[in-house]
């Protein structure tokens, strides 16, 4: 399907249309209504597109729908019986509908290639799963509706014009329930925001998940494109790859909720950093972002299939979770899974803004336009000079035993004295140093009490040992982040319990958090479970450490860059509530630099470092390969390191700070602890390589770290990175030299064209 119809020709051949009976395309569907004929969105025979236009005069209407915004670039159209839009781009002349109406034209190639309830998904504004709440115990799975096929077929939708656009009430009569979305025109494109305020619940069902305008970023074969999705770095779906029936993606913007128990390890994945999808269709393209309710988000998406000629990506809004736990656990034969299923009380508002763009659309816009937004949303320029990202681990406990008596040993794996020598050791050899210090305070790496004062560990050298590396640091060029862990907790104590104040799970029984044997997926059995203090309590750590510490160094704060969750309990908090949390976390610390690790959106405005921010995507099937959307919204703004194992070339590449950690003992003293993981980072093993790497890099970056990272491409291992200055960097991970637009780049290396 083309993403545009000329809107003249559209009109015209709305005289030749007939209209098409949908009552029987979805078995759920009670009753028919006629299809939109052409010029309403069934698109023009095989050559048009029900959601775009390619050429012809822009029409003053568009028939079916009634003219409800309009501003310079754009005119909002809207079906005021159906509740759907479309969407003019004036100076395109291009229709962007909010379904694939061609799908239900008999007439149409794509009334045969999409089969069964695809067909009116894609052209419904919004479908929604549920459970029976007297059931969901034994039967957890959720059953699906759609608006057109349950709502505008059964003539209940409400729509009526609001400033700037208009509103339409979808009710689901089998559930007794009403989900209201607003569509509004806006400078650069639309926003559609479902008001949470005034979604309405039945008795007997609850709805689990929203999705919106599920047809909407769409596209098939009749022009080149593809679907960008924000798993890790970012990902690219080409459209048409034809990925097969089991290929699609789903994952939570954040990452996973913590507070829901993983019995089994799922394998290394890369969270959604950030809450950003797109389209790019021919010339003409879509940057969606989710404005609010970011938090309660999903990102979706799926290809090409036997059931299906569209790949699409959609966002959808998460309204209840629903976890399982097992009774008689430990009884085999009378074990039993029950499910339980959050039941909020209200329901904050979920918003997608929608960016046209009109020619020139790739991934490299659409992340310009995310810049764009952070900039206007708060975000400055704070990125630092080239600086050798470095993380240390400070003390560590192991069990030993002393005349027969077991006990906790607390040891040094990088002492203070052993972190200023290799700073030291480091700067001598050319490279200035950013340092993440994980473990030099309270109970070290692993929390055993809430860290809320500043404690250093006696085994490091205790607060003299702090004190002299304190006094280095200031009299050097290099930076310190200093990691606070207000979150993990082992035992009560500094004021904080850890039965009463950590994260409960919807049976209000605590949340344990596991190491897991990568080999077999499933917990350490050896080690004690560990525990989330709820994200209030650890709001109010984080204060209380700030007025013990008066050093002032700049602070890592664990967990508020990569792990997000809720909490069940009786004063329940959410993932929303738990983002405000951090944010509060960052203002306690005051003027403090601040550093995290992987890098949610919500923290880019208040951090200065991101440590290990993902420069691949998870290696989803579905997807077509890896781009740097992330490095490209951040580079100039915030400093970040590359992944731990990335080389050197990934780091010019990327704009990447290269990254090493490990300890200052021999690797010998970690066997047979449950430090093994460490086991091959001890500094000697590294120093030299990172000493070679910064030189490489810093010589490439002294000049280009403040500049913004405005295109990327790469084909058969070479890339060509552009900065706003102009610069471009040519980087050849092949093992043969290549000659790029005139250029000769040798194997595994690298060459700086202008600036």
């Amino acid at each position: 399907m083309r993403k545009w119809t000329t809107v003249l020709a559209a009109c015209l051949c709305a005289l030749a249309m007939t209209a098409v009976s949908v009552g029987a395309v979805d078995d759920g569907a009670a009753g028919a209504v006629q299809t939109p004929a052409a010029g309403r969105g069934s698109g023009q025979s095989v050559t048009a597109s029900p959601t775009a236009a390619t050429s012809g005069a822009p029409a003053g209407d568009v028939e079916g729908y009634a003219a409800v915004a309009e501003n310079d670039r754009f005119r909002l159209y809207a079906d005021l019986q159906r509740g759907d839009f479309a969407l003019l781009d004036i100076a395109a002349d291009r229709l962007w509908y909010s379904g694939q109406w061609d799908v239900l034209d008999q007439d149409s190639p794509a009334y045969d290639l999409n089969v069964g309830k695809i067909k009116t998904d894609l052209v419904s504004m919004l479908a929604v799963d549920f459970v029976q709440l007297s059931t969901v115990a034994s039967t957890p799975m959720p059953t699906n509706q759609n608006s057109y096929a349950y709502c505008v077929v059964n003539n209940n939708v409400t729509v009526r014009q609001v400033s700037g656009g208009y509103r339409a009430d979808y009710y689901f009569e089998d559930m007794g329930a009403t989900v209201p979305v607003e569509v509004l025109l806006k400078d650069d494109g639309l926003s559609v925001r479902v008001i949470g305020g005034e979604i309405q619940m039945g008795d007997k069902y609850w709805i689990t998940s929203i999705q919106l305008l599920p047809g909407f970023m769409a596209g098939d074969d009749r022009a080149e494109g593809y679907l960008f999705v924000p798993s890790g770095s970012g990902a690219l779906i080409e459209l048409n790859a034809g990925r097969g029936n089991l290929a699609s993606y789903s994952e939570m913007v954040y990452g996973s909720d913590a507070a829901i128990e993983v019995e089994e390890f799922e394998g290394l994945g890369r969270d959604i950093l950030i809450p950003v999808y797109g389209l790019k269709y021919g010339d003409g393209g879509i940057t969606a972002i989710i404005t609010q309710g970011d938090a309660f988000a999903n990102i979706c998406a799926d290809s090409n299939s036997p059931d299906t000629s569209f790949s699409r990506v959609y966002a959808e809004y998460v309204t209840a979770i629903v976890d399982d736990t097992t009774l008689f656990e430990s009884d085999y034969t009378n074990q039993r899974v029950i499910n339980g299923i959050e039941q909020r009380e209200s329901f904050d508002d979920f918003q997608v803004d929608f960016t046209v763009m009109s020619d020139g659309a790739d991934y490299s816009r659409m992340a310009a336009i995310y810049r764009n937004y952070l900039i206007e949303n708060g975000l400055e320029k704070k990125a630092a000079a080239p600086e050798l990202f470095v993380t240390l681990y400070g003390a560590a406990t192991r069990k030993a035993s002393f005349l027969g008596i077991p006990y906790t040993d607390t040891f040094a794996l990088t002492s203070f004295a052993d972190a200023e020598a290799i700073l030291r050791d480091l700067n001598d050899g050319g490279a200035a140093v950013s340092l993440q210090y994980i473990g030099w305070n309270n109970s070290g790496v692993e929390n055993r009490k809430a860290a809320s004062k500043f404690s250093p560990v006696g085994v490091l050298g205790g607060k003299s040992g702090y004190r002299q590396l304190d006094s280095f640091l200031s009299s050097g060029s290099n930076s310190a982040y200093f990691d606070l862990d207000p979150i993990t907790v082992r035992k009560s104590g500094n004021g904080f319990s850890a039965l009463s104040d950590v994260v409960k799970s919807i049976f209000n029984t605590r949340t344990p958090q596991y190491k897991y044997m990568r080999s077999v997926y499933v917990p350490v059995n050896t080690e004690d479970p560990w525990y989330l203090l709820n994200s209030g309590k650890a709001l109010e750590a984080v204060r209380k450490f700030v007025k013990s510490d008066s050093y002032g160094n700049g602070v890592s704060l664990y967990g508020a860059g990569e792990m997000l969750y809720s909490d069940f309990s009786k004063n329940s908090i959410s993932r929303a509530e738990t983002v405000a949390n951090y944010q509060a976390m960052f203002e306690a610390l005051g003027d403090r630099e601040i550093a995290v690790n992987s890098g949610n959106a919500y923290v880019y405005r208040y951090v200065d470092k991101i440590y290990s921010l993902p420069t691949t995507n998870d290696g989803n099937v579905l997807f077509s390969c890896s781009v740097p959307f992330v490095q490209m919204v951040l580079h100039g703004y915030v400093s970040y390191g590359a992944e731990q194992g990335d080389d050197l070339l990934d780091c010019i590449a990327l704009g990447a700070s290269p990254y090493y950690s490990g300890v200052a003992i021999d690797d010998s003293e970690l066997i047979e602890t449950s430090f093994n993981w460490l086991y091959g980072s001890s500094y000697d093993n590294w120093s030299e390589e990172a000493k070679a790497d910064f030189a490489a890099y810093s010589e490439v970056y002294a000049a280009l770290y403040d500049q913004a990272l405005v295109s990327y491409e790469e084909t058969d291992g070479v890339s060509r990175s552009v900065f706003e200055d102009g610069t471009a960097i040519l980087v050849n991970r092949t093992e043969q030299a290549v000659t790029a637009g005139g250029v000769e780049v040798p194997a595994r290396g690298y060459r700086v064209i202008g600036g």
